[in-house]
């Protein structure tokens, strides 16, 4: 039984019929949202030159990008799911070898790579107004990212 089964509106005391089934696309800002915090986190241990803590933020970072590819792989006409290939997967790159590396300055210079990849698929899908930095001089997390 999923939930939409058990939706019932009270109308003065008497139960109407379940809501019908609709479909539902996933919301791509929220997903989004959710691969910015990811990243930034490995921005911040990046900069901490944490490299385990940056191998944990790049894998996360990376199922992300798939969990965006299944769940919003086309948004509003937009091919997501072709984009994160072409652009986002390529960006990670760097920050794959700098982690298997375990080199902490290739850690801190493979995050830019990644930042600019993102503003140039906002910039290619109108969304410009959206800019991402990698922000390691603002740390709005309750984490420590030092090693």
């Amino acid at each position: 039984m999923n939930w939409k089964t058990l939706v019932f509106v009270a109308v003065a005391g008497a139960q109407l019929a379940p809501l019908a089934d609709f479909p539902q696309s996933a919301e791509l800002a929220l997903l989004m949202g959710d691969l910015q915090r990811l990243t930034h986190k490995l921005a911040l241990s990046a900069e901490a030159g944490n490299v385990d803590l940056a191998a944990f933020y790049l894998h996360e970072s990376q199922e992300q990008l798939r969990k965006i590819q299944t769940e919003a792989p086309e948004y509003e006409n937009i091919p997501v799911a072709l984009l994160i290939d072409r652009l986002a997967h390529p960006a990670y790159e760097q920050m794959q070898q700098a982690v298997t590396a375990k080199n902490a300055k290739q850690l801190r210079e493979a995050i830019q790579p990644i930042v600019t990849t993102c503003n140039a698929c906002h910039t290619a899908t109108q969304h410009g107004f959206i800019r991402i930095t990698a922000g390691p001089e603002v740390n709005p997390f309750n984490q420590s990212f030092a090693p």
